[in-house]
C-alpha cells in the first residue's frame, strides 16, 4: 500500500498536509515541531462534533466549578476538542503520523513549532489550532445542510414520515452522546476523583430509592455502570453496584464497605483491603 502526503495548504495558523481545507473531514491528527528536538514530533487528535453539546447538563457539580460557571460559553456550546489537550511525543515520528492519517482517513495538520517544556503554551497552541480547524469546518460545504429537492417540503401543520422515522433514533443518539461526554470527562479525572464521583452516585441512588423514583434509579444505575468501566477489575465495581442496588440497610452497609475497599486499593493500602475483605465476607455470610 502506498501512503501519500498531499500538498500543504495553510489555513489561518495551521497547515493542511493531508486533506482539503475547503472540506475538512471533521477529525484530524495535529502535530507540532520543537526546534531543539529536530527528530521529535508532538501530536494530538482533533475532533469536531457534528452536533453541539451543552456540558452543563452532564458535568458533576464539583467538576463544573473547575471548568467554569454554568453560563460559560465553552461549556454550553461544546463542539470541538483535542485529546490529549497537551501534545504528546509520538513514537515513530512524522512517517508514522502520515501512515496513520492515510489509514484512518484523517486530515493531517501542522500546528507550527513550540517549546516542549512550556506546558501552558503547548495547551494554548493546541487550543488555537483546534479553533482554526473548527472554523475551517464551520465554513466548509460539508458543514452546511443540504437542501432537499424542490417541492419536498411538507404542508404546514404536517409531519413528514422521514422526520418521524428518525426522531426516536435521534433522541436515543442524543442520550448516548450524553453518556459519552461523561466518559470523556471521567477519563480526565484522577482515580481518586472518579471514586468521589462514584460515592456521590451511590448517595444519589440511595436518595432515589427512598423516594421510589424508578426513572431516576435507572438513570443513576446506568451512569454508575458506565463509570465503573473506568476502574480496574480488582475494584469489583460489579459487586458495589449490586450492593448499592439493594435498598435495604444491609445493602447500604455492603455498598459502603465495597466503596471503602476501592479507596484502599487506590491508596495502595493492602492491610485495609484485607480487613475490608474479611468484613465483606462476614456480611455476605450472615446475609
Amino acid at each position: 500500500m502506498q501512503f501519500h502526503r498531499e500538498r500543504t495548504v495553510t489555513v489561518m495558523d495551521i497547515q493542511f498536509e493531508i486533506g482539503d481545507p475547503r472540506r475538512p473531514r471533521g477529525h484530524a491528527l495535529l502535530y507540532f515541531r520543537v526546534d531543539t528536538e529536530p527528530d521529535n514530533l508532538y501530536g494530538t487528535y482533533i475532533v469536531t462534533w457534528p452536533i453541539t453539546v451543552d456540558l452543563t447538563k452532564y458535568v458533576p457539580p464539583f467538576l463544573a466549578s473547575q471548568l467554569g460557571s454554568a453560563g460559560n460559553q465553552q461549556l454550553t456550546n461544546f463542539s470541538e476538542f483535542a485529546m490529549p489537550p497537551v501534545p504528546t511525543l509520538v513514537e515513530g515520528g512524522y512517517d508514522h503520523f502520515v501512515r496513520l492519517a492515510n489509514l484512518r482517513s484523517d486530515d493531517l495538520v501542522y500546528g507550527g513549532s513550540m517549546f516542549s517544556f512550556d506546558l501552558m503554551r503547548m495547551m494554548e497552541s493546541v487550543s488555537e489550532a483546534v479553533q482554526a480547524y473548527a472554523d475551517a469546518w464551520a465554513q466548509s460545504e460539508g458543514a452546511r445542510p443540504t437542501p432537499g429537492p424542490a417541492g419536498d417540503a411538507a404542508p404546514a401543520g404536517s409531519v413528514s414520515t422521514t422526520t418521524a422515522a428518525v426522531a426516536a433514533p435521534a433522541d436515543a443518539a442524543a442520550e448516548s452522546d450524553g453518556m459519552g461526554v461523561n466518559e470523556v470527562l471521567w477519563s480526565f479525572m484522577s482515580e481518586g476523583d472518579r471514586l468521589a464521583e462514584m460515592a456521590r452516585l451511590v448517595g444519589r441512588l440511595r436518595f432515589a430509592q427512598e423516594g421510589s423514583d424508578a426513572s431516576d434509579i435507572s438513570d443513576i444505575t446506568a451512569e454508575m455502570t458506565a463509570l465503573g468501566r473506568q476502574f480496574p477489575a480488582e475494584f469489583n465495581i460489579g459487586a458495589l453496584l449490586a450492593a448499592a442496588s439493594d435498598a435495604s440497610s444491609r445493602g447500604a452497609r455492603l455498598a459502603q464497605l465495597y466503596l471503602d475497599r476501592c479507596y484502599g486499593l487506590s491508596a495502595g493500602d493492602a492491610e485495609q483491603v484485607r480487613r475490608l475483605d474479611v468484613e465483606i465476607d462476614g456480611s455476605l455470610e450472615t446475609g
